[in-house]
């Protein structure tokens, strides 16, 4: 228990360390690559990438993969970075922008040197593209000589890393088409940096690249599942507007009556359903968007920019443009848990008007069986009268045939008057028995 508490301590520590800022010279050519990656791709691209080191007379890669990697050589440095979800490969060749009288920046000649076969076949799914110039200088550009590197004039530029350099960014892919999509250019005038501070700038910068495109990957599904949530909305208003003016109705009525809610029962548990769908194969997107937005505006801060004359600065710029995205995303988070809440309303409102239909449906059904009870109460006791008397006729057909030897003209009474002074006397005394009887019934029950 000791040793593997030690294990997760020492991991932790390797972890804090686990991706440092690599030292870079100010002349740098950079090219970033950015990949979406399933469960088995990790694996696959750390085999891929060691077999193209090897090619190239790089070191050879550890058997077991790693999350981060750096391969440096004479001409390239490799840099790998495996993230949950996506994989960060960027390659770094120094000293190769002439820099003469005016830098020449983005030479696309260079392209034909990139290993494009590697790049093609990397594992993943490729969505982002990054061409990053650093040089040495500190000519005082313009907005014009800008646009004359990124081919359009909507662009964000500002100082950072407190006058340290200038970057200039443009947020939008190039006409080069390469990998199918292009370039996003980034230029970044090093005026005074030192080696690790322009390492920790580059990947400032490649971070803040990546983080922005994946911030956006939950909107297209957010705009596909929008128009669900919209006719889920109109159900469920359509079922409490039926249940409402049920409901007015049954106020002007003294009879109430409530009509068959199976149909709009079945209709919400199928809402219900779909909400839970819905909330299921987005969640985990819109979480990811809400945490990768929080790391763009992490590394823009991280950048400490200052603005820079008739240029705007990234932080403006994003907030223009990408903000109204986060802000889609999180408005369709909103709406799909108040739609939640409403369908869960509804629900119950509809069960709620089921169980009243069925209390009053057993209170009419209570109602018959005592009208019921009691009828058939009136008509036993008929029965029990009318059996009194028929009981009264044979007990005195029977003392009848009792006292036929008798000869009665030995009394004052005849045998006919006998007989009709006993009828009255049985009759009392047999609806005495039947009432003794009947108390001890009810007793019991």
């Amino acid at each position: 228990m000791k040793k593997a508490t030690e294990n997760s301590i020492l991991s932790f520590k390797d972890e804090l360390h686990a991706r440092p800022y690599i030292k870079l010279g100010n002349n740098l050519r950079t090219f970033h690559f950015a990949y979406l990656i399933k469960e088995n791709d990790e694996k696959k691209s750390w085999n891929y990438l060691d077999k193209f080191l090897r090619k190239i007379n790089f070191q050879k890669l550890t058997n077991e993969s790693s999350k981060y990697w750096v391969a440096e050589g004479k001409d390239l440095t490799v840099r790998y970075e495996c993230h949950t979800e996506f994989i960060s490969l960027t390659l770094i060749y120094p000293n190769k922008i002439e820099n003469k009288n005016k830098p020449k920046l983005f030479d696309e000649n260079f392209l034909n040197l990139l290993p494009i076969e590697f790049l093609e076949n990397f594992p993943g799914d490729h969505f982002l593209s990054t061409w990053i110039e650093m040089v040495p200088s500190n000519f005082n550009f313009r907005p014009i000589d800008i646009e004359d590197f990124f081919y359009h004039d909507n662009f964000a530029g500002s100082n950072v890393a407190e006058d340290g350099a200038n970057v200039f960014m443009s947020f939008k892919s190039d006409r080069t088409d390469f990998l199918g999509s292009g370039f996003r250019r980034v230029f970044i005038q090093n005026k005074n940096l030192r080696t690790r501070r322009t390492g920790r700038l580059l990947q400032r910068i490649v971070e803040l690249e990546t983080y922005q495109v994946l911030s956006l990957l939950g909107l297209p599904q957010v705009r596909q599942e929008a128009s669900n949530l919209s006719n889920l909305e109109k159900q469920i208003t359509e079922i409490t507007k039926s249940v409402s003016k049920t409901a007015k109705k049954n106020l002007n009525k003294k009879s109430i009556d409530y009509p068959d809610y199976q149909k709009d029962l079945n209709e919400l548990s199928y809402v219900v359903a779909k909400i839970e769908e819905i909330d299921s194969s987005t969640n985990y997107r819109l979480s990811a968007t809400a945490a990768y937005y929080k790391l763009v505006e992490q590394r823009i801060q991280d950048l400490r920019e200052e603005r820079l004359e008739s240029f705007q600065t990234s932080y403006e710029f994003l907030s223009r443009r990408l903000q109204p995205a986060i802000r889609t995303t999180e408005a369709f988070s909103r709406r799909l848990e108040s739609l939640a809440t409403r369908a869960q309303r509804a629900d119950n409102l509809v069960r709620t008007q089921i169980e009243m239909g069925v209390q009053i449906q057993n209170k009419n059904l209570l109602e018959s069986m005592e009208l019921r009870a009691r009828a058939q109460l009136r008509l036993q006791e008929t029965v029990e009268s009318l059996s009194i008397v028929a009981i009264t006729y044979y007990i005195v057909g029977l003392l009848s045939t009792l006292v036929d030897p008798i000869n009665f003209e030995k009394f004052f009474i005849s045998r006919t008057v006998f007989l009709a002074l006993c009828v009255p006397i049985i009759l009392i005394l047999i609806w005495y028995i039947a009432k003794m009887v009947r108390k001890k019934i009810n007793k019991i029950t």
